[in-house]
C-alpha cells in the first residue's frame, strides 16, 4: 500500500498583525511576487525527495499568514506547482450521502481564507482553480470583539464572505471561532455559536485564547491591562459550545474540532495519527515518519535562498521516546483517544532503546500516572482505547503533562 502525505504550504504575509498571533507572517506585501516565484521553486525541487519515498499527496492546505492576500492567479499557480509534479492519493471512501458532490473521492485542498478578501469573484475563481475546502478566520460575530483583536473585517463582513463561498460552490467549509478571552461574556459567546450555527458551515474549529510570548497580547497581559479570563470562565465556555454543537448536530473529534458527520478536516487529522507530511514556505515543518525539518524564518532569507536553489532548514531525528510522548500528546487531542496497542508497542521499544535501570523507573511512572488517572475518571478506557471523556477535553494540556516521559537525567 502507497503512504499518503499531507502538504502544508505557509503563506507569510498578513496585512496587519492579530494582537494574539504568534506564527511567523510579515506585512512586506511587497514582495508577494518575489515569494511566490521562491515557493513554487521549493515545491518543484522538493517533489523529487516525495516521489522517492513513495507517497502519494492525501490532502493538501494553504495557511498563513493569510493566503487570501495572494491573487487567486498566484494560488492557483502554487497549486498546480503541486498537483502537476506530485502523485495523487485518489480515497476509496463514499462522500457523506447528503452531499451530491465527490467531496471524499478527491484529495482535500483546503486555502484559509479571511472573511475581508472574499469577493464573490475571488471565491468563484478559486473554486474553478480546484480547491474543495475553505477555513474562513471569522473568529468572533461581534465587531468591538473583532476591533480588539486587530481584525480587519467586521461581522457583515464575514456573513457576506460565507454567502460568496456558498454562491460559488464550496460544499465544505470550516470557520474559526475564539473564546475565553477577558471582556467576552456568556451571552456574547453563546450568541456566536448560534450565528456560526445558523450558517450551517460543515466544520468549527473553535480555540481557547492563548496567551504568546511577542505577541501584542503577551506585552498586553505583562503591562497589566490585559487581564485573562479565569479556566472557571473559559471551561463553561467550552461546556456551552460542546452542548449547543451537539445538539445542533455536529460531532467533537478532537478537543477543538467539530463538524456535521463525515466533514473531518482529513488534513489536521493526519497530523493527529502520524501522517507523513511535508511542509513548503518559511517556518513550514516537515514529517517522513523518522525525522521532523523545519524551513528558516524571514522571508528575505527564503526569496534569496529559492533564487539560488538552496533551501535554509533545521532538522532533527525522533528518538523512541519522542515518538512515546508525541503519540500521547497527539492521541490524546482526539475523542478516540490512544489505541492502547500501539501504546504498548511504544513503550516496549522504549524500555529496550537504552540502559533499563533509567527507562524502566520512567515507564513505572507513566504507569502509575495512567492509573491514577483512568481510577479518578479523568481517563475512559474502552476496549481498544484511553481517550480523555468529553466532559473533561477542557483540562487535556495538563493530563497529557501528567502522562509525558521525562527525558533521561
Amino acid at each position: 500500500m502507497v503512504p499518503v502525505a499531507g502538504i502544508y504550504i505557509h503563506i507569510p504575509f498578513c496585512s496587519q498583525f492579530c494582537n494574539y498571533c504568534d506564527f511567523y507572517s510579515t506585512t512586506m506585501l511587497g514582495k508577494r511576487d518575489g515569494f511566490t516565484e521562491a515557493l513554487v521553486a521549493e515545491i518543484v525541487v522538493r517533489s523529487v525527495s516525495f516521489i522517492q519515498k513513495g507517497f502519494k499527496v492525501g490532502t493538501v492546505y494553504i495557511g498563513g499568514g493569510t493566503p487570501s492576500v495572494l491573487s487567486a492567479g498566484q494560488l492557483g499557480r502554487i497549486l498546480e506547482s503541486v498537483l502537476s509534479r506530485y502523485p495523487v492519493s485518489v480515497s476509496e471512501v463514499a462522500p457523506p450521502a447528503s452531499d451530491s458532490v465527490s467531496l471524499m473521492a478527491s484529495p482535500e485542498i483546503t486555502v484559509e481564507l479571511n472573511p475581508d478578501d472574499v469577493s464573490l469573484g475571488y471565491a468563484r475563481d478559486l473554486f474553478s482553480l480546484g480547491f474543495n475546502r475553505v477555513s474562513l478566520g471569522v473568529q468572533s460575530f461581534n465587531d468591538a470583539h473583532l476591533s480588539w483583536m486587530n481584525r480587519r473585517h467586521n461581522s457583515a463582513k464575514a456573513l457576506e464572505a460565507f454567502g460568496n463561498l456558498r454562491k460559488a460552490g464550496f460544499r465544505n467549509i470550516s470557520i474559526d471561532l475564539i473564546f475565553g478571552f477577558e471582556s467576552l461574556s456568556t451571552e456574547e459567546w453563546r450568541r456566536n455559536i448560534e450565528l456560526a450555527i445558523e450558517l450551517s458551515p460543515e466544520h468549527l474549529s473553535c480555540y481557547q485564547l492563548g496567551i504568546e510570548k511577542g505577541t501584542k497580547l503577551y506585552r498586553s497581559y505583562m503591562d497589566g491591562s490585559y487581564d485573562p479570563m479565569p479556566d472557571e470562565g473559559s471551561n463553561s465556555q467550552y461546556a456551552l459550545l460542546q452542548e449547543l454543537l451537539s445538539q445542533a448536530g455536529y460531532v467533537q473529534y478532537e478537543v477543538s474540532s467539530f463538524c456535521k458527520p463525515g466533514f473531518e478536516s482529513r488534513h489536521n487529522s493526519s497530523y493527529w495519527d502520524f501522517t507523513p507530511y511535508f511542509g513548503f514556505g518559511p517556518s513550514a515543518h516537515t514529517f517522513d515518519g523518522v525525522c521532523r525539518e523545519w524551513n528558516d524564518k524571514g522571508i528575505n532569507k527564503y526569496i534569496l535562498g529559492w533564487g539560488q536553489g538552496i533551501r535554509g532548514f533545521k532538522s532533527e531525528l525522533l528518538s523512541l521516546r519522542d515518538h512515546l510522548n508525541e503519540f500521547i500528546m497527539l492521541s490524546l487531542r482526539t475523542v478516540k483517544g490512544m489505541e492502547t496497542l500501539e501504546l504498548s508497542r511504544l513503550l516496549d521499544n522504549y524500555a529496550g532503546s537504552s540502559d533499563s535501570a533509567q527507562t524502566t523507573p520512567q515507564i513505572a511512572e507513566f504507569k502509575t500516572n495512567l492509573h491514577t488517572l483512568l481510577e479518578q475518571r479523568h481517563l475512559h478506557q474502552t476496549p481498544t482505547h484511553i481517550q480523555i471523556p468529553p466532559h473533561n477535553l477542557f483540562l487535556s494540556d495538563t493530563l497529557i503533562r501528567t502522562l509525558i516521559v521525562a527525558s533521561l537525567g
